[in-house]
């Protein structure tokens, strides 16, 4: 039985693993087959592992926000986190497996520094967790140093198909034009006592007239009548791939040259008024083509990904991938202060 492969969940490469936890064991069989990709066994051990140390990721970064429920809240009509993150795992561990028999194809190895590299990771994590929290994790020093090796080489893959990448991004298509706006909600806002309040057809009426007021006067002090007026001004840049902002409130900033100021424009639920700061934002521009160039780099490599699935022979033992529960949560443990007062 071979271990298999993980995705950069939090990591890339082999970073320090040293995530300290509290926990309780585990029951899982992990000698159990998980799943068999192209005819080979993947330990459900292993498996658990992965799915695991997500969760305890997860647990540490998202409880306080989302409370002991997290997991058995549905993301979809009936999928729930706990669903959706578990099909991540099992997505992630057959790419970045089949990513590790292609390596070769993209010259990468793991090198001696990299496996001293790896070790001393994996016996660090094992030193700085009780073992209470590594039975609940399921945690060896192999899954871990396995782990570790797996996400290197996914790593170095990604970084590989990256440099040898063709991308390329248009003068067009980077193109961004920048406006500054004040803007007010023709719905609702906060009434005097700070609680929630819908307005009435009045209220909105009033708010159209101070607005017309304002675009009016803002020709001439666009800022310092936002200022008098109580208003923030805000500034949006936007290109051709624009699907954000309302389409409205792009085709008045369309008309617009640069240093002029829009008429009130009125969308279903606020009320603008525009001027366009530049034509042409080098800055901002250049910010995205930077973001665009990732994007297709990242597309590419997505594209390969699919390829090596659709040519492979993924089989998950549902039985057993079903007693995977998140049911158990992780902590982190408490400092040596607070041990001494309790």
């Amino acid at each position: 039985m071979r271990l298999k492969r993980l995705t950069a969940f939090v990591l890339a490469g082999a970073v320090a693993l040293s995530v300290a936890l509290t926990g309780c064991g585990s029951s899982i069989d992990e000698n159990a087959v998980g799943a068999t990709l192209n005819g080979e066994e993947i330990s459900l051990g292993f498996m658990n592992f992965v799915a695991k140390y997500q969760q305890a990721i997860s647990d540490l970064s998202y409880l306080s926000m989302f409370g002991p429920k997290m997991w058995s809240t549905e993301l979809t009509e009936g999928v729930t986190m706990e669903d959706s993150t578990k099909d991540s795992v099992l997505t992630l561990i057959e790419v970045t497996y089949l990513l590790e028999d292609h390596m070769g194809d993209y010259g990468v190895e793991i090198t001696q520094e990299d496996t001293e590299a790896i070790e001393a990771a994996a016996k660090q994590f094992m030193a700085d967790n009780s073992s209470k929290a590594l039975r609940q994790i399921g945690a060896s020093e192999e899954y871990v140093k396995e782990m570790l090796r797996l996400l290197t080489v996914q790593w170095k893959v990604q970084n590989a198909v990256y440099e040898a990448s063709e991308a390329t991004v248009t003068d067009q298509e980077a193109a961004q034009r920048t406006f500054s706006y004040i803007r007010v909600s023709t719905t609702s806002g906060t009434g005097e006592d700070g609680a929630a309040k819908e307005y009435t057809d009045e209220e909105k009426e009033a708010f159209a007239a101070e607005m017309k007021t304002i675009a009016a006067d803002a020709k001439e002090n666009f800022d310092g009548v936002a200022q008098e007026k109580g208003y923030t001004v805000s500034s949006y840049s936007y290109g051709e791939d624009e699907s954000t902002m309302d389409e409205a409130v792009i085709a008045a900033a369309d008309a617009l040259k640069e240093g002029e100021i829009s008429d009130l424009i009125t969308t279903d639920s606020y009320y603008y008024v525009l001027r366009l700061d530049s034509e042409l934002d080098q800055e901002k521009t250049e910010e995205k083509r930077i973001s665009l160039l990732e994007k297709k780099k990242q597309e590419e490599y997505t594209a390969l990904c699919d390829g090596y699935k659709e040519e492979a022979d993924f089989e998950v033992n549902q039985e057993e991938w079903d007693k995977v529960k998140f049911n158990r949560l992780f902590g982190a443990p408490a400092s040596e202060e607070t041990t001494a007062q309790e």
